[in-house]
């Protein structure tokens, strides 16, 4: 299986879930490869959850893709 195809599979796998999750009126949290966690509320709302020397920092985020 290539690389892009796999990359692909998951992108559409993660953007199948939060949307499922948004229906049920759920808030969706994605593991993202470099540890960090994308939390999205059912408003649409997204955070990125980052910790760093123990602490953890939380940033909204806007972008495209991940979700909605």
């Amino acid at each position: 299986m290539n690389a892009i195809y796999y990359e692909e599979k998951i992108r559409q796998f993660r953007r199948r879930e939060i949307e499922r999750t948004r229906q049920a009126g759920l808030s969706a949290y994605v593991l993202n490869e470099d540890g960090s966690v994308l939390h999205i509320a059912p408003d649409g709302k997204k955070e990125l959850i980052v910790v760093q020397g123990g602490r953890r920092q939380v940033t909204p985020v806007e972008c495209v893709g991940a979700g909605r």
